[in-house]
This record gives C-alpha cells, sequence and structure tokens, in this order.
C-alpha cells in the first residue's frame, strides 16, 4: 500500500464500513428517527458515514418528502464510507500513484453498497453526501447513481410561495480532485423552477468556504432570511458562520428542509 495512504483507516473501513473508530450505531439512529433501512426498494440512499450521526433530522426531513410522494427507498444500516478522507494526503502530494491507488480503494468500498442494493431490489443510488457522489459516479460510470436533487425533483409536485431566498451552491474544488465528475445540481434548479412565486438569489463561490475570505464572501453575499443550502460542509460552514449581532437570525437550510416546509406550508 502507497505510504501516504493510512493503513488503519483503509483496516478500519473494512472490517466496520466506518471511517472512524466507534462510530456510532447506524441503525439505532435510524429507527430513532423513523427511517426506514434494509427493506425491499427501488432506490437506495447512500447517507455517507459521517452525514447520519451528524444531521439525522435533515435526512428526517428527506424522507418526509419521500414519503408524501410514495417514493421507493430505503436507507442500508450497514454502510461502507467511500474512503475519501483517505485522499487528502495523496491531493496535499499531487501524488498521481498514490491517489489512483485510492480510488482503486473506493471501488471495493463502494462496492460493497452496490451490492447490498441489489440484494435489496434496488435499481439506483441516492448520493446524499456530496465527496461521495463524485467517488461513486467514477468508480461505477455505468451505475445507476444520481446526487439526491435529482430524486427530490422526481417527488415534487408544483408550488406556489411567495418569498425570496439565497441559495449556496458551494465551489465542489475538493470534489474535483476526488475524482474527475462534476457535481449535477441540476435537480436543484428544476425543485425551485416548481415553486411559483420564488424568488432565488444565487450566491457565488469564488473560493471554498472552508477558507476564512470564501465564508465571508459567503456570508455577507446573503439577501433574504433564508439561505438553502445542497451541499452537507457549505451548510455547516454556514452556521458556524452565521452573524450573532442580535438581529433576525438567519435561517439556515439544507434543500430537504426547505422543501419540506414548503410542502407542510401548502398542505395547511
Amino acid at each position: 500500500m502507497h505510504p501516504l495512504i493510512d493503513k488503519q483507516t483503509v483496516k478500519l473501513i473494512r472490517q466496520t464500513g466506518a471511517t472512524f473508530a466507534n462510530a456510532p450505531d447506524r441503525k439505532e439512529i435510524l429507527e430513532q428517527h423513523g427511517l426506514p433501512c434494509d427493506q425491499k426498494a427501488e432506490n437506495v440512499i447512500v447517507t455517507g458515514c459521517q452525514i447520519l450521526p451528524a444531521m439525522p433530522k435533515v435526512l428526517q426531513a428527506l424522507a418526509w418528502v419521500f414519503d408524501r410522494a410514495g417514493f421507493s427507498y430505503t436507507f442500508l444500516s450497514e454502510e461502507y464510507c467511500c474512503g475519501n478522507n483517505l485522499y487528502r494526503p495523496a491531493i496535499k502530494a499531487k501524488d498521481q500513484e498514490a491517489l489512483a491507488e485510492c480510488q482503486d480503494l473506493s471501488r471495493t468500498f463502494v462496492e460493497q453498497n452496490i451490492n447490498k442494493a441489489r440484494q435489496l431490489g434496488a435499481s439506483r443510488l441516492v448520493i446524499f453526501c456530496s465527496p461521495c457522489y463524485p467517488i461513486y459516479k467514477h468508480a461505477f460510470p455505468d451505475e445507476n447513481i444520481v446526487f439526491y436533487p435529482t430524486a427530490i425533483d422526481e417527488c415534487l409536485p408544483s408550488l406556489e410561495r411567495d418569498m425570496d431566498i439565497d441559495y449556496y451552491a458551494g465551489c465542489y474544488r475538493l470534489h474535483k480532485k476526488f475524482a474527475p465528475v462534476p457535481m449535477d445540481l441540476k435537480g436543484v434548479s428544476k425543485c425551485f423552477s416548481k415553486i411559483k412565486g420564488l424568488g432565488v438569489h444565487s450566491i457565488s463561490a469564488p473560493q471554498c468556504c472552508y477558507k476564512p475570505e470564501g465564508a465571508a464572501h459567503m456570508m455577507n453575499s446573503v439577501q433574504t432570511q433564508t439561505m438553502v443550502h445542497v451541499c452537507t460542509g457549505c451548510y455547516f460552514q454556514a452556521l458556524m458562520n452565521a452573524p450573532k449581532d442580535g438581529k433576525e437570525p438567519l435561517n439556515i437550510l439544507m434543500l430537504p428542509e426547505f422543501i419540506d416546509n414548503m410542502l407542510q406550508e401548502a398542505k395547511s
């Protein structure tokens, strides 16, 4: 194994599916939030190894969107990490040999989840974790794999809501280094276009929001009281950098939360 690749992390993923030791039990979290797992379904939702324990309520909102539409889906109680954390030293060193070995390792990890999906009768993987998406698509280009906004768009009826929002799509610079696969954000635009009266102010990403100047640009560009994200990393950066000056708080939402709110208001 290439010296830039952490052998212990590889061993841990192979043994447990998780990147970190003492990872919380996935099935317990899924059951606690009423999220179906390991059921026969047409779509398997890949959360990513860190997203489920970090933001289960966002995944719950995603499930509620799916449930309203009768969308056939399930989560996995055991899910293998795609291994994207292994890539960092190779990317920093610009070592193509190490990067290629990381991609080979990812292929073996991802295949475990694809096999689980097939056992459940699923014909498609819906990827929620944004770093997972290019890795999955690069590893298995012929598999039916979509980024989650596409699935939300399939479930969303036409709505009416007179409001303005800020939308930060993200830069995905790191994602491009994992694999040469562009992020598919067309589903986000389709979702917004189905909400008549919705004004969308798109915020550019000249720099990554994990850099201080990138985060400052993101937050200083906000023009409304509602900010919508599709990337989990950008979402957390927005939460961490939101102004705390006593003014009306900025409502920072992931796309599933925003769409769930729209559907709830339409019903009422």
